[in-house]
């Protein structure tokens, strides 16, 4: 049961995994999705091109364009490039993988977007990451504008407090002043 779950996991057609391995200096880059949402946010993307037109060699090279785009990762304040790369195809599942730019010796801040797929309505990203053994994971979404900025902590990436705690302004922006509101009206209308 637990593996049919995860094949349905990996073939839902909202959902994309990022997995990015560190080894010292070197990042190797994982990205899964279904065929059918990556078939769908390409042509949301590109509505003006005729992808049955297209080699499969100019399909792939468009796919890895899009790809790259898509996504924008900084460490430590230093702006990650994905390099080489290429994808393979399945019936179900597309798969990428990607060698990045040199990586700081210690990740401290790790800020990232993105964009990818989000053509597809109520898409979400996982993004993990390996790092000296450990995985650590966050979300991305319409809630958060598919970005995140976190810090580490034994090895394990921790959201940046300013980011869990924005769901709560708006609390405080709405919800509180209802609230004022409402106890001043119900207070002056016992007094007169």
């Amino acid at each position: 049961m637990i593996i049919s779950l995860q094949v349905v996991k990996a073939h839902n057609p909202l959902s994309a995994a990022y997995y990015l391995e560190v080894n010292q200096e070197l990042g190797i880059l994982n990205v899964s999705l279904s065929q059918v949402g990556f078939q769908e946010a390409l042509i949301k993307h590109y509505p003006n091109l005729d992808f049955n037109a297209l080699s499969n060699d100019e399909y792939k090279i468009l796919a890895v364009k899009y790809i790259k785009e898509h996504f924008n990762l900084e460490i430590n304040g230093e702006h990650i490039d994905l390099l080489n790369g290429g994808l393979k195809l399945g019936n179900h599942e597309t798969n990428f993988k990607f060698i990045t730019s040199k990586l700081p010796k210690t990740l401290e801040t790790l800020d990232l977007n993105i964009s990818a797929f989000t053509e597809n309505d109520h898409h979400q990203t996982i993004f993990s990451l390996l790092l000296n053994g450990d995985t650590s994971k966050v979300i991305l979404s319409e809630n958060n504008n598919y970005s995140t900025s976190v810090f580490f902590k034994n090895d394990k990436m921790i959201v940046s407090q300013q980011q869990s705690n924005t769901k709560y302004l708006w609390f405080f922006a709405i919800i509180l002043p209802s609230i004022i509101v409402g106890r001043k009206l119900v207070l002056s209308s016992t007094k007169g």
